[in-house]
């Protein structure tokens, strides 16, 4: 059974008190983010109320005050933006799947918590999911247990190849599960994978690249049934180590053209299970910095 994410609405004086920028009047709804993270699901969905009576700048301004309440917002491009649109755009050499309109198979990021605040729904399609971590590790246990071993072993972590980098590969191995029971954590992100391998000049190991594989089909399986529509003022925050993410394909209209704004979050309230997995943050935050001050890669 897929876990459902909980979600959590605003009482009428937290809604005004968000629209007001009111911090010290969302105590309560700080400290029930703060214990979704140590104490719960590790995700939640916080119903905030229509955007438009904030404007777009404003929710923005309010998304970076929550995400401090969880950890410090990291830059997300060399143009140093600690909060990200997340639109169709296409052309975008570095964004990958940040700026396209096709589907985004489940996967991980390289921080600690992330949070993405809608500003507007697609037109079409775009529904987001989560897939659980543990849950993804039954799955595989239960259904495809040689892929174990390799998928504990991982492989190396590649960059973004038009950034600048200082180390455009990991040091080790970076497991793709980590830890055990309810408490089992994933780093799964292909695209990383296969930058490494370019960059050893090889390819992904038979075993592993079949682990892989076979994986991401059971990870969208398990997504097929965790779908969720996140509605205008929706602010989906997760633990990216605990659950895989991603969305359907969507489609926009000229009248309305779907906008998410994203946070990257370093934070302490969920140790990853593998010093491993924190390396990635400190790795890609370092990226961003050194491609600000030298420009992006052309080769």
């Amino acid at each position: 059974m897929t876990a459902v994410v909980p979600r959590r609405g605003l009482s009428a004086a937290e809604r005004h008190a968000f629209a007001a920028g009111e911090e010290a009047a969302l105590a309560a709804l700080r400290g029930d983010l703060r214990a979704a993270f140590t104490q719960g699901a590790r995700a939640i969905v916080v119903e905030t109320g229509d955007p438009s009576v904030v404007g777009e700048d404003g929710f923005a301004e309010r998304l970076l005050m929550m995400g401090r309440w969880l950890g410090t917002p990291s830059i997300q491009s060399p143009q140093g933006e600690r909060v990200a649109r997340v639109e169709r755009r296409p052309g975008d050499a570095q964004a990958r799947g940040t700026h396209s309109d096709l589907e985004l198979a489940p996967h991980t990021d390289l921080h600690d918590i992330l949070a993405l605040g809608t500003v507007r729904e697609a037109a079409r399609g775009g529904d987001s999911f989560l897939v659980r971590a543990a849950d993804l590790h039954d799955a595989v246990r239960q259904r495809m247990p040689h892929h174990l071993p390799a998928l504990r072993k991982g492989y190396f972590f590649g960059t973004n190849p038009v950034l600048r980098s200082r180390a455009p590969v990991s040091a080790s191995e970076v497991p793709v599960f980590a830890g055990d029971g309810d408490g089992v954590q994933c780093c799964f992100n292909p695209y990383f994978l296969q930058a490494a391998a370019q960059a050893r000049g090889e390819a992904l190991p038979p075993a592993f690249a079949d682990a892989v594989t076979d994986l991401r089909a059971l990870a969208l399986e398990l997504a097929a049934t965790a779908q969720f529509r996140l509605s205008p003022g929706d602010v989906v925050l997760w633990h990216n180590w605990s659950w895989l993410h991603g969305r359907t394909a969507f489609e926009d209209d000229p009248e309305q053209r779907r906008l998410l704004l994203r946070l990257w979050l370093r934070s302490d309230l969920c140790p990853p299970a593998d010093i491993r997995f924190a390396e990635r943050s400190v790795a890609i935050d370092d990226d961003h910095e050194r491609t600000r001050r030298e420009g992006i890669r052309v080769e």
